[in-house]
């Protein structure tokens, strides 16, 4: 596989520095900062050592130094006590300095008490001199004066004399500490009535820089807050407060981050939630999304992001890696659960840039009935289902363009049945040269279109003759007595877009049939086309419809509409598909045009695609395939088994007749051909013609917009058993078909 080119050195010219999402790759911890439960354990240590102090320096030999050391204590704690009375302005103060010496002073004189008891008590032991300090201890301990005189409340400042006027105003209260003064703003502020504003730690003295908690009323969430009045509050520049989730904690607590002058390292702050800060900016890609928590790798960054309650998740890729000034859009992989939370995973280069290749382990079916084909973003194996043990045969389509790597795909589909036991019918609608590796490895390979037809032919008499047979049976179970039947059709657009209007209908009417029919006898049935526009499904909306019902696999391609028409009904709500370009630039497609490199610079991106399947979606690249003289040969030999391929049991071959006897008589088999008979093969029977169930929604809007323009919600009101996304596809369809054509936005009439 080619390896990544060397990058060159960046020559743009930028714009405003964007965050630096590479630094933060080693993980950074943010730094831990004093608080007032710190303090509280520092103060009850204190207490703890002083108290065993008091109650032995009474009883010990050399007793006056003791003296000495608490007499000095007390006399200067009282002076302190006696300055700060006579300097204080207000009550307020006088009380936190009476609360700060309380312990030396109360503890100085219960040592004089217990000297003194000693000193007249009988031998032994006294009790008091053990109950004495304890009460003491912890009654401090309890209390723990000092911590909290810091943030008593100067309440008694404003308190009014007893003889005032009680109609006289009373002074507003003045914050005593800045913890204070954020929360009296908050309070008057009333951006979230009933709510407080705790926790409040100011990053440095010297700046106004600070975290707190947000607080709602208990049973209550807070409200969602925009940046511009969070700024409006403190007075700071727009942008520098956010709120983020308080991990652990309910709706009813949010984190309050303001840095209007520090930055994240400066601050101690987690760097990625200052990042996301900056990218979750008003009117941004991800305006109002929160940053639940992340992870570092060596290579990633791993976010877990959440909408506000109550709103569905929508993340722009495009505009999220415009954020992030990462120019490379495949380094940016979204994924959603759908409803509220997503994961998004940056990295450093393109994740899928080498791939291995398979093995024979990853290509032999499981007991859930899957295989896998390649590596998901995140180096785990990306696997999908040959069969459903639940529900059976499936279907399923892939689309790509020319060199997006359907080949590889197809091929590592069949290599994986063949490993499995499961019979592979294959037809190469480009006359066996998009699949030749499966020539003479497979049960049947079809080339072109006449033996295509023969294919679709026998597979619907099978079906038929496996209906018949297991009439009193509800479900299919592989071996029980029906191998699994699976048919590959390549490039089937081909056919769906005949000119000869007789030969497509009739190819359309058979695939859909068993598209609908075949999951309950053992028939499963795979498309891949160019792109899923209905003109290249020669406009079989059913074909479309029910080919998403299975494993959808979307390359790239060079339809602009595939994205908008492939994933209806089958993404998970909030998913957007990134564009896969035909090249990755190491160093951004638009660096290489301007530094004026060689524009087939870069690695191939043939291979990874869109993996869509039980309701998710999964970014993800096949596994490498070495191709020598326009040959896969590496798979080829995967094919190999030791063992014919499976094919149909006798009952069903004897049904199926000469198309299948006969079936490979003009592919030139590679291995094990089986001479031609003397006789040449019967004329093909013509079934019964198959008509493909129509849908009446077209007919219906058609009707109705015949006397004239209507509006969608128009025509919702005169087909009220119709859903709305009904009504849009068969407005699209008839729009593709040149029926109708829109007058205004969400106005349609009649083409004229």
């Amino acid at each position: 596989m080619p390896t990544t080119s060397k990058p060159t050195k960046r020559t743009t010219p930028k714009g405003p520095a964007a965050p630096d999402f590479d630094a933060l790759l080693p993980a950074l911890a943010p730094r831990r900062r004093p608080n007032i439960r710190r303090r509280l354990r520092i103060e009850r240590g204190v207490y703890t050592v002083a108290a065993a102090g008091i109650g032995l320096a009474p009883v010990l030999d050399a007793q006056w130094p003791a003296h000495a050391t608490v007499a000095a204590a007390a006399l200067a704690t009282g002076g302190w006590l006696y300055h700060k009375a006579k300097d204080a302005d207000g009550l307020g103060k006088l009380l936190r300095a009476a609360q700060r010496a309380v312990p030396v002073l109360s503890g100085a004189a219960l040592y004089a008490a217990l000297f003194a008891a000693t000193a007249t008590a009988s031998a032994g032991w006294p009790w008091w001199q053990v109950a004495g300090p304890a009460a003491w201890a912890a009654l401090m301990a309890w209390t723990a004066p000092i911590t909290r005189a810091r943030t008593l409340a100067a309440a008694a400042d404003g308190e009014e004399d007893q003889g005032a006027d009680p109609n006289q105003t009373q002074a507003p209260r003045v914050p005593a500490t800045y913890p204070e003064l954020l929360a009296q703003l908050w309070e008057e502020s009333g951006i979230a009535p009933g709510t407080r504003l705790a926790d409040v730690q100011q990053i440095r003295g010297d700046r106004p820089d600070f975290d707190a908690v947000i607080v709602a009323p208990r049973g209550r969430a807070v409200p969602k807050l925009e940046p511009v009045a969070l700024a409006a509050v403190f007075d700071v520049p727009e942008g520098t407060v956010t709120t983020a989730p308080v991990h652990g904690s309910g709706p009813g607590r949010v984190r309050l981050v303001a840095r209007p002058t520090l930055s994240a390292a400066d601050s101690g702050a987690d760097p990625m939630q200052t990042l996301w800060a900056a990218v979750t900016r008003p009117g941004g890609p991800t305006a109002g999304v929160q940053l639940l928590r992340w992870r570092s790798e060596t290579d990633r960054l791993v976010l877990q992001v959440a909408a506000p309650a109550g709103q569905e998740i929508r993340l722009n890729h495009t505009g999220l890696c415009s954020s992030l000034d990462i120019s490379d859009p495949t380094r940016v992989v979204i994924e959603t659960d759908g409803v509220r939370q997503g994961v998004i995973s940056i990295y450093k280069t393109n994740p899928l840039m080498n791939v291995r290749e398979a093995t024979a382990g990853d290509l032999t079916m499981d007991d859930h009935g899957r295989i896998a084909i390649g590596v998901r973003h995140d180096g785990k194996p990306c696997r999908v289902r040959l069969w459903d043990p639940d529900l059976g045969a499936l279907r399923g389509i892939t689309a790509g363009a020319t060199g997006a790597g359907k080949s590889v795909l197809q091929l590592l589909l069949l290599v994986g049945e063949r490993r499995s036991g499961i019979v592979s019918w294959v037809a190469d609608l480009q006359g066996g040269k998009s699949l030749p590796e499966a020539e003479g490895r497979v049960d049947w390979f079809a080339k072109g279109e006449d033996a295509t037809m023969a294919l679709l032919r026998t597979a619907h008499t099978v079906m038929a003759y496996r209906e018949r047979e297991s009439a009193d049976r509800a479900d299919f179970e592989i071996g029980e007595p029906w191998p699994l039947i699976n048919i590959t059709l390549d490039e089937i657009n081909r056919l769906l877009t005949h000119h000869d209007e007789e030969l497509k209908t009739e190819a359309a009417a058979l695939i859909a049939d068993i598209q609908k029919t075949g999951r309950k006898v053992g028939i499963g049935i795979r498309l891949a086309v160019q792109s899923l526009h209905l003109k290249d499904l020669g406009g079989e909306e059913a074909i479309r419809q029910q080919g998403k019902t299975g494993t959808v696999v979307l390359m790239r391609t060079l339809s602009s509409s595939t994205q908008a028409m492939g994933l209806d009904g089958i993404a998970p709500p909030g998913f957007q598909m990134a564009n896969i370009p035909a090249r990755i630039q190491p160093e951004g497609q638009m660096d290489a045009l301007f530094n004026g490199d060689d524009e087939t610079a870069g690695v191939s991106s043939a291979g990874m695609a869109y993996v869509f399947s039980d309701g998710r979606a999964e970014y993800m690249r096949t596994f490498y395939a070495q191709k020598t003289s326009g040959r896969y040969t590496t798979l080829a030999a995967l094919f190999d088994t030791g063992e014919p391929a499976p094919g149909l049991t006798e009952g069903e071959a004897a049904a199926a007749g000469d198309l299948y006897t006969y079936r490979n008589l003009t592919n030139k088999p590679v291995t094990n051909t089986t001479p031609a008979p003397s006789t040449p093969p019967l004329p093909e029977p013509a079934p019964a013609r198959i008509e493909l169930e129509k849908t009446t929604v077209p007919d219906d809007v058609l009707a109705h917009l015949a006397d004239g323009p209507k509006s969608v919600k128009d025509l919702r009101q005169a087909l009220p058993d119709v859903s709305r996304g009904s009504i849009t596809n068969a407005l699209t369809a008839l729009r593709e078909h040149g029926r109708v054509e829109p007058v205004s936005r969400g106005v349609w009439q009649l083409t004229t």
